[in-house]
């Protein structure tokens, strides 16, 4: 499956597709601690915090195996559910869940503005669903991609399938998000990216891994997004 070419639509905002871990959510103590005591639960050294930071944006899947690379599958599949049985917990938790400061006032700001939103993310689709419907984000997003009915980043397969639901092409979209794997599922997909500085990759690796620019925060966000001409002229320059 591949994205549809064309112009873009002067008449249309751009369909911006968000990333949810370390671009809207400051998710990654609670996943570093659920990894840890699902490693423990299968009696095995928990990986540091910087490996599993490393790795979010994976599918956790692609997460597990790349932390448990030495084990046998017996181990992975067992740390496997081991963290899917304590993640739901964290996810009824918000508390564990942290919105960054400004991530929702801002995706409301842009519905009232006429964008079409969508999420691609790492997480399952139940998870996500239920995160954005807690949160009373649901009715801002016309699509959510999740890793359980996609492949997971960086496969640009998320973006091929929102494009397809939004009526969308390549040309009018653009990916916000903080992981290397965000910024490949852009450029694999042909549309533009924008790193976000407040996530958990550094900004010269996104700018590098093919991010048009870096948002500084959500207000520069909005900034860039309302002024799409702009990121244009970056991302040919």
């Amino acid at each position: 499956m591949e994205g549809r070419s064309c112009a873009i639509n002067p008449t249309r905002r751009a369909l911006v597709l968000f990333d949810v871990d370390g671009t809207l959510l400051d998710s990654a103590p609670g996943i570093c601690d659920i990894m840890a005591d699902a490693f423990l639960a299968a009696g095995q050294t928990p990986p540091r915090d910087s490996d599993v930071r490393a790795l979010i944006g994976l599918s956790l899947p692609e997460m597990v195996f790349a932390l448990a690379a030495d084990l046998g599958d017996d181990v992975q599949q067992k740390i496997l559910c081991g963290y899917r049985f304590r993640y739901f917990d964290m996810v009824e938790d918000m508390d564990m869940l942290p919105v960054y400061p400004g991530a929702g006032e801002t995706l409301h700001l842009l519905s009232g503005l006429g964008f079409a939103m969508g999420v691609a993310t790492g997480k399952a689709r139940r998870s996500t669903c239920h995160l954005l419907g807690e949160m009373n984000w649901g009715p801002l997003f016309h699509t959510v991609q999740c890793a359980d009915i996609n492949p997971s980043k960086p496969s640009p397969a998320m973006v091929y399938r929102a494009l397809l639901e939004t009526g969308r092409c390549a040309a009018e979209t653009v990916l916000v998000g903080d992981s290397r794997y965000d910024m490949q599922m852009a450029r694999a997909a042909g549309i533009r990216a924008i790193g976000v500085s407040w996530g958990y990759t550094p900004a010269c690796d996104l700018l590098r891994e093919g991010a048009s620019i870096i948002a500084e925060d959500f207000d520069h966000l909005t900034d860039i997004l309302t002024n799409i001409e702009v990121l244009a002229c970056a991302a040919t320059a």
